[in-house]
């Protein structure tokens, strides 16, 4: 893989703010590709969670780990927050690899609402490899999106938070 871009300190889009928080190395024998994590911020400053941006291409990371993952803290839950956050990076994920895959558990609804919302389609439900960290988790199948985010804010429209 050729060197990765720096990430930019913070992204924004509507009330929230994703920071720049660190890199982490790839683990080839896990199936780990390299990651960007940010933290997501609301309009007031306050830490409600983070997002990981994971560059390559591994079984791990198409059938279950997806190379976008977020994670909102349990009160801040249900307000937009995450769907926000992938907007607010879309811009640059679409410089840095254009089209990627998001994945969920079948069960988790507001993820995939979520994820339906920031405009990804639906391309199947798959198993979790056997051996597969997910798997460890109680994480069986996933349900695989494909997105490309947009170029710009202005193409985006607007998703608000609740």
């Amino acid at each position: 893989m050729n060197e990765l871009p720096s990430a930019p300190e913070s992204f924004s889009y509507g009330k929230v703010r994703v920071v720049f928080d660190r890199m982490t190395e790839a683990n080839e024998g896990r199936g780990f590709v390299p990651a960007y994590h940010f933290t997501i911020l609301n309009a007031e400053a306050e830490e409600v969670g983070c997002l990981s941006f994971r560059v390559g291409d591994t079984e791990h990371l198409r059938l279950a780990a997806g190379h976008i993952g977020y994670e909102v803290a349990e009160s801040y839950r249900g307000l937009g927050y995450a769907g926000l956050a992938c907007l607010a990076i879309g811009p640059w994920v679409a410089e840095v690899s254009g089209g990627v895959i998001i994945t969920a558990d079948p069960d988790n609804i507001p993820s995939i609402r979520t994820i339906e919302r920031i405009g990804a389609h639906f391309i199947d439900e798959v198993d979790v490899p056997a051996g597969d960290p997910h798997i460890l988790r109680g994480s069986f199948r996933k349900r695989r999106y494909r997105w490309k985010p947009i170029q710009s804010e202005t193409e985006a429209g607007s998703l608000e938070l609740k």
